[in-house]
């Protein structure tokens, strides 16, 4: 939060610019087509753009503990903004989601080592196979979503027909 207060310019202008977004979502047309839901929708259009990650994220908030205190931090830091994000009427957007992607991806690899720790013999195999296998998964999400289905805006209703659960028209 410091940082980001520090990147706004100050807390004045961190809250300028939050009540700027508020007050202007509501009067533009394409911000009320497309940036109202429900609080889970971030997590529909998260799942639609990194099935995996997601899920291994979110696997990874039930191994948490006192002990486990990055993925404590992290798992808080988004469960807040998180919070403060869904409660923007209109302004829902997976963009500003971005300052998620690093925690859950230590999320989900936190969760990756966790699955094979039970396994003695080829661990450091096991796990390397695992990164690359997501990291192949999410380049071939990476395609769908950019290459090709290009998404300038990553809304609900554009990545449900890029991954073909909604026809085009």
């Amino acid at each position: 939060m410091v940082i980001l207060v520090f990147l706004a310019g100050g807390l004045h202008n961190l809250i300028d610019t939050y009540r700027l977004l508020v007050s202007k979502a509501s009067q533009m047309p394409y911000a009320i087509q497309t940036g109202d839901g429900p609080w889970y929708r971030y997590l529909v259009d998260l799942l639609l753009v990194s099935p995996v990650i997601l899920i291994l994220a979110l696997g990874s908030i039930f191994q948490l503990d006192r002990t486990k205190k990055p993925e404590l931090f992290m798992s808080i830091f988004i469960a807040a903004s998180y919070l403060v994000m869904c409660n923007v009427k209109y302004g829902m957007n997976l963009r500003y989601a971005n300052m998620w992607d690093m925690p859950l991806r230590f999320l989900a690899f936190c969760s990756l080592v966790a699955l094979v720790a039970p396994i003695r013999r080829h661990r450091r195999i096991l796990l390397g196979a695992g990164v690359a296998l997501i990291c192949a998964i999410e380049f071939r999400q990476y395609y769908i979503l950019a290459v090709q289905y290009p998404l300038y805006e990553l809304v609900s209703e554009e990545l449900l027909r890029a991954v073909h659960i909604l026809k085009s028209p």
